[in-house]
C-alpha cells in the first residue's frame, strides 16, 4: 500500500470508530494521569512545605555580635548563590518617641537596605520610610503611606512587615525598622535567609564579624535560626526509586497499545488475508495510536497543570515539565506497543479469531 493510502485508511478507522480511538485515549489518559498525579502531588507538596518552612523563619540564620557586625559584609551576602536576602540590624538606644504615646518609646532598629527583603511586607508604597510591626500599626492606627507623629517631626510609613507569633524570636514583634545608610558604624546582628540549605552560605555569616578590640570578647557571637520550631533542616518526602515512574508510564502505554491491537485481531487478520502487508498495517496502527495517544497525553498533562496551580512559575513549570516526560513516555509506549503487536496477529488464525469474536 502507498503511504497516502495507509494514512487515509488510518483516518477512516479513527473517524468511523473502528479503532476505538476514544475508548483507548480515555483509558490511556486515566492510567498515565494517575502516574503523573502521583509525581505532581508529591513534588508540589514538597514545594509548598518548603515555602512554608522558609516563610516561618526557619531558613533565616541570625548571627549576633553586639557592636561587631560589618554592615557592608553582611549586605554583600545577598550576592551568594543560595542567599535570598541578607541585612544587618542595630538597635537604637532611645527608640522612637511617638506623640500619641508620651513617656514611652517604640523599640527601633536601624537596618541596611537588604534587611527589608527578609520579611513579607504588606502594602508597601515603594517610597522611603520606616517599616512597622503589625502590632505597632494597630496601636498607632497607621498604615503604608501614612505618617507617625513624633516630637522631631512626622515619619513616613513605607509598609507593615509580617512577624507572626509562630516560634520566632519575639524581639521584633513590636518594633520599627528604619532603613539607614551604612556609614561604616558596626551593627549588632546579621540576618540571612539561606535557601536551598547551604552550610557554606551559613558559615559565610561568620565572616561579617569585626575583629575584637580592647576588652571585647570574641566568644560573644552566636549563630542560630530565627525560628527553630520547624526543625533545623527541611526534610522532603522520600522520592520514588529513580526511573520507577518513568518505567510505569512506558509500560502502561505498551499495555494499552498492545491491547488496542489485539482487540482488533480479526480485522487485522482479514486485511492480511487479502494481501495487506504487515509493515503497512504496523505503520497504519502507529499513526492511529499516535493520534489518540497524543490526545490522552494532553489530558494527562492537564492533571499536572491543575495540581500545580498557585505555585510560582519558577516552581510549577519544572513540575509540569516532569509530568510531560511521563506523558510522552506513555505516548511512546502506546505507539510502540501497537506497532509491535501487529506481527503477533497471525493470518492462519483468522478462523479461530472469527469463532472467538
Amino acid at each position: 500500500m502507498r503511504t497516502t493510502e495507509v494514512l487515509r485508511e488510518a483516518w477512516r478507522d479513527i473517524a468511523s470508530g473502528a479503532g476505538a480511538a476514544v475508548v483507548c485515549a480515555g483509558v490511556l489518559a486515566v492510567l498515565v494521569a494517575g502516574v503523573v498525579g502521583v509525581r505532581t502531588v508529591a513534588v508540589a507538596d514538597d514545594v509548598r512545605a518548603a515555602a512554608r518552612w522558609v516563610a516561618s523563619g526557619a531558613a533565616t540564620q541570625v548571627f549576633t555580635a553586639a557592636g561587631r557586625i560589618d554592615g557592608r559584609a553582611c549586605a554583600a551576602l545577598a550576592d551568594e548563590p543560595d542567599v535570598l536576602a541578607a541585612g544587618a540590624f542595630r538597635k537604637t538606644e532611645d527608640g522612637m518617641v511617638v506623640a500619641a504615646l508620651p513617656g514611652t518609646s517604640i523599640p527601633t532598629y536601624e537596618v541596611t537596605g537588604g534587611a527589608t527583603a527578609l520579611f513579607g511586607v504588606a502594602g508597601t508604597t515603594g517610597d522611603t520610610g520606616v517599616l512597622v510591626a503589625p502590632e505597632v500599626a494597630e496601636v498607632l492606627g497607621v498604615g503604608p503611606g501614612q505618617q507617625i507623629a513624633t516630637p522631631d517631626g512626622p515619619v513616613p510609613v513605607a509598609g507593615v512587615y509580617a512577624y507572626p507569633d509562630d516560634g520566632r524570636d519575639p524581639e521584633l514583634s513590636y518594633a520599627v525598622l528604619a532603613p539607614t545608610v551604612d556609614d561604616g558604624a558596626p551593627f549588632d546582628a546579621c540576618w540571612a535567609t539561606v535557601w536551598p540549605q547551604d552550610e557554606t552560605a551559613v558559615s559565610a555569616l561568620r565572616r561579617t564579624l569585626l575583629a575584637a578590640t580592647g576588652s571585647e570578647d570574641g566568644e560573644r557571637s552566636t549563630l542560630g535560626q530565627l525560628n527553630p520550631r520547624s526543625g533545623t533542616a527541611f526534610l522532603p518526602s522520600d522520592p520514588p526509586a529513580p526511573g520507577l515512574l518513568e518505567s510505569v508510564a512506558l509500560a502502561l502505554g505498551l499495555v494499552v497499545g498492545c491491547a488496542a491491537v489485539l482487540r482488533r485481531r480479526l480485522s487485522i487478520a482479514s486485511d492480511r488475508h487479502v494481501g495487506v502487508r504487515v509493515t503497512a498495517q504496523a505503520f497504519g496502527i502507529a499513526v492511529q495510536h499516535l493520534a489518540w495517544g497524543a490526545v490522552a497525553a494532553a489530558l494527562a498533562l492537564a492533571v499536572s497543570v491543575v495540581l500545580v496551580r498557585g505555585l510560582p512559575p519558577g516552581d510549577g513549570l519544572p513540575i509540569v515539565a516532569d509530568g510531560a516526560v511521563l506523558c510522552v513516555l506513555g505516548l511512546v509506549g502506546a505507539v510502540t506497543g501497537g506497532a509491535a503487536a501487529v506481527p503477533l496477529v497471525r493470518e492462519r488464525a483468522l478462523h479461530r479469531y472469527f469463532r472467538t469474536r
